[in-house]
């Protein structure tokens, strides 16, 4: 089977009931940053808060080199009609050989719980089922993040594993859980 993931020459915005994901431009640094630097936001990241912008747009350049090296596509979120980041979401990681993606996603604690997360989630993975040609997609997560684990299996995320240990962070080991989505599970909406 040779590879046929239809990875797009320009990116593509894609909009929701009430929601635009765009493209990342480095303008956004500030408002990635306020998300990143939020102790809250990292909690079941395994990382530490971002210190200074310089890290946002390190990261932001990072997502803009994945997509023109067709190896991810991550979206900023925004609410309809504004320019505002106020999350993001797509696939960090695009194993093209194997027709499989890894999500990522997160969203600013003031827009959480009402919703928005899931219409994105739903967008993009419908995107990469239906026009990047994607077969699965896999997610690994804190095994306590229960509302992204709510969120994957609202998708129709199926558990497949949890990887005991497998991150080491502030001197302590923590286990993840393993999801993952084919595209005949998928609960288009």
């Amino acid at each position: 089977m040779e590879n046929n993931i239809q990875f797009p020459k320009q990116f593509p915005e894609l909009h929701t009931n009430r929601l635009s994901l765009k493209a990342f431009q480095l303008n956004d640094a500030s408002e990635l940053f306020e998300i990143r630097s939020n102790d809250e936001f990292v909690k079941y990241l395994g990382i530490h808060p971002m210190k200074n912008k310089e890290e946002a747009e390190k990261m932001i350049a990072s997502n803009i080199s994945d997509f023109k090296n067709n190896c991810g596509i991550s979206w900023k979120i925004c609410l309809k009609g504004a320019d505002q980041l106020i999350g993001y979401v797509g696939f960090w990681r695009i194993i093209q050989p194997h027709y499989r993606a890894e999500i990522g996603f997160g969203i600013h604690p003031e827009f959480a719980n009402n919703g928005l997360m899931k219409e994105a989630c739903n967008a993009v993975l419908a995107y990469a089922f239906k026009q990047l040609k994607i077969h699965s997609v896999m997610a690994n997560v804190d095994k306590l993040n229960v509302a992204s684990i709510k969120l994957l299996e609202s998708q129709g995320f199926q558990k497949e594993g949890l990887l005991r240990e497998s991150f080491y962070f502030n001197g302590d080991f923590i286990d993840s859980v393993y999801y993952g989505l084919l595209e005949k599970d998928f609960k288009f909406i």
